[in-house]
Order: structure tokens, then C-alpha cells, then sequence
């Protein structure tokens, strides 16, 4: 009668995929909320750990947090976590950890580093079905006869899924999108997640 608006409504399979790719993107968001409530824990302890390495959920941030959570205060021995990659020195790093290690700073250090963990277990699962529902989606379709291109860039964003998303997609749609100046495999996931195959 006129009163509904037209709206793409993509295959069951494409809106199940894309579905799971909202999810995950919440999950993402929740991930990053408490990679923030421990950087306050950190902060209201006078810990300057975000002054000394890049990524306090890197390999030598994440190591260093979690023996502060195990119990160790000594900032010697929390310093000899530094990742050889690590653009600050071990002296560096210990000076930013010389600070209060107050019981209620450290509770809720614990309790995000916790929740964090919970949430990337949560996304690793979500990849595990996004995964699946990509092979369920080319279980019809010739798989491509030329081999795929080779990678435009070689280094791995920090949220990727854990998959190989570029050989997932090249088998499904037959062209690799990764090629295309500024879309890298999540973009081109989510392109195929929200507009279907048929791009």
C-alpha cells in the first residue's frame, strides 16, 4: 500500500554473516572499554605505563600487568618484561613503574583485565562462526581458476579476525577486493557482510 519504504534485504546466509560481524564489532567496542578502565587503574596507581610502551595491551604491556596483578611490585623485575622490540629502555620502563599499588586501584585493574579477557575469548568464537559461514556461503560456487594475487601489505591490523580472510573472500567471490587502494580484509569482510556477493 505504499507504506513501507523499500530496503535491501540480503539472502538469509549474507544477513546471518552480517549479523555476526555487528556482534562482533559490540564486542570489539566492549574490549576497548576496558582496555580503558585498566588504564585509569593504572593512572589513579601513579603507573606511567602508556608513557612507555606503545600498547599497553601489547607483549610487554600485558606481561607487566598481569605479574602486577600475580602480586610482584618490584619494578626491576617488572621492567625485565620488555619485549626486545620495545622502543624504551628497561631503565625507562622501570621509572614508570614506581608507584602505589593501592588494594581498590588494583581490583579494578583486575576485574578489566578479567572482563577484557572475556571479550577477546568472545570475538575469538565469533571468528570461529564467521569463519564457518563464509565456507557455508561458497559451498555452491566454482572455486576461482586463476591463484590469488599476492598481498598489497604483509602486516596484520590489531583487530583482524584470526582467520585468513583474504583467501576466505577470494574463494567466495573470485576477486580479491584487498587489491583496491584503502580496503584491507577487514573492510572488504564487512563490505560483503552489509551488500552481499554480488558487488
Amino acid at each position: 500500500y505504499g507504506l513501507l519504504r523499500a530496503s535491501f534485504r540480503p539472502p538469509q546466509a549474507i544477513a546471518a554473516l552480517r549479523a555476526y560481524m555487528r556482534h562482533r564489532d559490540r564486542l570489539l567496542d566492549y574490549t576497548a572499554a576496558h582496555t580503558q578502565h585498566m588504564q585509569k587503574a593504572l593512572t589513579q596507581m601513579n603507573i606511567q605505563l602508556h608513557h612507555v610502551v606503545e600498547d599497553i595491551t601489547g607483549k610487554t604491556g600485558m606481561l607487566i600487568i598481569r605479574d602486577i596483578i600475580a602480586g610482584e611490585r618490584d619494578p626491576q623485575k617488572l621492567a625485565q618484561h620488555r619485549d626486545s622490540r620495545c622502543k624504551s629502555s628497561q631503565e625507562m620502563i622501570c621509572a614508570a613503574l614506581v608507584g602505589n599499588y593501592q588494594a581498590e586501584h588494583l581490583f579494578a585493574l583486575t576485574q578489566a583485565v578479567a572482563l577484557r579477557d572475556f571479550y577477546q575469548q568472545q570475538v575469538s568464537q565469533c571468528d570461529e562462526v564467521i569463519e564457518t559461514t563464509l565456507i557455508e556461503l561458497r559451498a555452491d560456487i566454482e572455486p576461482p581458476t586463476q591463484p590469488q594475487p599476492a598481498p598489497r601489505h604483509k602486516t596484520r591490523q590489531s583487530n583482524e579476525p584470526k582467520f585468513d580472510v583474504r583467501a576466505a573472500l577470494y574463494a567466495l567471490l573470485g576477486v580479491d577486493l584487498t587489491q583496491i587502494n584503502g580496503i584491507g580484509p577487514s573492510v572488504a569482510l564487512k563490505l560483503v557482510a552489509e551488500c552481499g556477493t554480488n558487488l
